[in-house]
């Protein structure tokens, strides 16, 4: 095994040795487990109808391991008000995803209708 090898995985189980009490304690805040978790996978950001707008989906895992969430990033259109920043994640139990996604479906169901009357849905 190169140094630099055994070196790297010192310093991870150093760094786990580390962080683990902290993870321990944000993990008993729902807010902080979640913010804090780790992405399991993201989708391409979408373009909005401006140049800098976007929307993004994610899959986390919280900070116990145990519970997961979709969370959408949203860069809008237009932005005004004093909230910070206009790049945010809002996420959601996986619940309310599939919630969501019901809502979603239901919304490109009627945009179709009225988009083009006479087309089927898939």
């Amino acid at each position: 095994m190169a140094k630099a090898d055994r070196s790297d995985r010192h310093w991870n189980e150093r760094s786990e040795r580390m962080w683990a009490p902290i993870r321990k304690l944000l993990s008993k805040s729902k807010t902080f487990g979640t913010l804090f978790g780790d992405v399991l996978f993201q989708t391409h950001p979408l373009k909005g109808q401006t140049s800098h707008s976007a929307l993004q989906w994610q899959v986390k895992r919280s900070l116990d391991e145990k519970s997961f969430y979709v969370s959408l990033n949203v860069i809008p259109d237009a932005y005004a008000g004093p909230e910070g920043a206009p790049t945010t994640y809002t996420n959601f139990d996986l619940s309310t995803a599939l919630q969501i996604r019901a809502d979603l479906d239901e919304c490109i169901a009627i945009a179709r209708h009225f988009g083009d009357p006479d087309a089927a849905a898939p």
